[in-house]
């Protein structure tokens, strides 16, 4: 299939489905990346609570409980503080025993160096959480910023980046943040202990990749990841995550014109989606769903889920997915966050009807 059908399939499928907005949580504060954990009929979203996107020292991690059913905040309060460090992002982690765990993006105070993976853990399904503590070092690599999770039976794997400022990290990419490969790496205890699977970076022949995620497919596993040159990647793996075949998004489709921001990827009713902020053109941004061929890795239909009006948004859209069923109805809810033009970010629910969706 050529480039322009692919495009013009995309362009043309694009949607603007009806969508009910609802804040979670605002304020003065900035409050930024949130990430979504289901335990029975709450949902659990992490965020950040700070002043700025980066370089934003004293920020917590904070959590909210909303009920499932209604959508409705049932509580709030603060995940994981560590006095001069920041609690940049955390990334929801479900173990096969039913421990719930939060690993935090760890940053040191004055700038976006990471200090190390930090985490806090819950044996009682989410109902509490324990103190902070780290990650460590693991295969002789310490890592600093979690992606994703998967797990099935009692092995859980996640996507995980090293740092070359932290122990074994070695530069992929220069910038400040001093950045390493994407790795996957695996636990078959609980998250007691992990080791090292296989570099993602480098069955991408090294592309400098950040944000990224992966899904269950068959055997074996589909990836995406952006690049910090602005080029985005979706990846069929076998077992072990050996590549078996890759598409470059940008270069494929002409609604992606720079990377998909904090991907996501999920399947629900036979299909297969990717969802993430998508940047429309230079400093416009929307969220967006992509459906997908997972043999081809070809996209196959483009929502807009937010700004198809093409207003300024700031800063916003790392986003995740959950569903709720009333009545033979199924409710398609978005957890993410957004900011105007001059207005620090709030932490919002999108809400659609799944099969305008789908």
């Amino acid at each position: 299939m050529s480039r322009f059908f692919i495009s013009a399939l995309a362009l043309f499928a694009s949607l603007l489905p009806a969508q009910e907005i609802h804040t979670l949580a605002s304020g003065d504060d900035y409050l930024a990346f949130p990430a979504v954990i289901e335990v029975g009929d709450e949902v659990l979203v992490s965020f950040k609570r700070g002043k700025a996107h980066a370089a934003d020292a004293g920020a917590t991690q904070e959590l909210l409980r909303l009920g499932k059913a209604s959508g409705k905040v049932l509580a709030t309060g603060t995940l994981a503080e560590v006095k001069g460090e920041i609690m940049q992002m955390g990334e929801w982690v479900r173990f096969g025993n039913g421990d719930v765990a939060n690993y935090i993006d760890a940053q040191a105070a004055q700038g976006s160096l990471r200090t190390g993976l930090a985490v806090v853990r819950s044996n009682n399904g989410g109902k509490t959480f324990g103190p902070v503590q780290r990650a460590g070092v693991i295969d002789g690599v310490e890592y600093g910023y979690a992606f994703d999770s998967i797990t099935r039976g009692q092995t859980t794997w996640m996507l995980v980046m090293t740092f070359a400022n932290l122990t074994g990290g070695k530069l992929v990419h220069k910038t400040k943040s001093q950045p390493g490969s994407v790795d996957v790496i695996r636990s078959d205890d609980n998250g007691l202990t992990w080791r090292f699977v296989r570099s993602i970076t480098n069955e991408l022949g090294g592309a400098p990749i950040n944000e990224s995620a992966f899904m269950a497919h068959g055997d074996g596993f589909i990836v995406t990841a952006r690049g910090y040159d602005n080029r985005g990647w979706l990846l069929r793996t076998d077992a072990e995550f050996k590549l078996i075949a890759k598409t470059d998004l940008n270069a494929e489709n002409e609604v992606i014109t720079s990377h998909i921001g904090r991907p996501r990827l999920f399947q629900r009713d036979g299909g297969f989606y990717l969802l993430g902020r998508n940047w429309i053109e230079k400093g416009l941004m929307q969220l967006a769903l992509f459906k997908f061929d997972p043999q081809t890795l070809a996209i196959t239909r483009h929502v807009v889920l937010d700004n198809a009006e093409k207003k300024p948004v700031a800063d916003g859209y790392y986003a995740q997915p959950y569903w709720t069923e009333n009545e033979g109805h199924t409710g398609f809810h978005v957890i993410t966050y957004k900011s105007g033009a001059q207005k620090v970010p709030e932490i919002i629910r999108l809400e659609f009807d799944w099969e305008e969706v789908r």
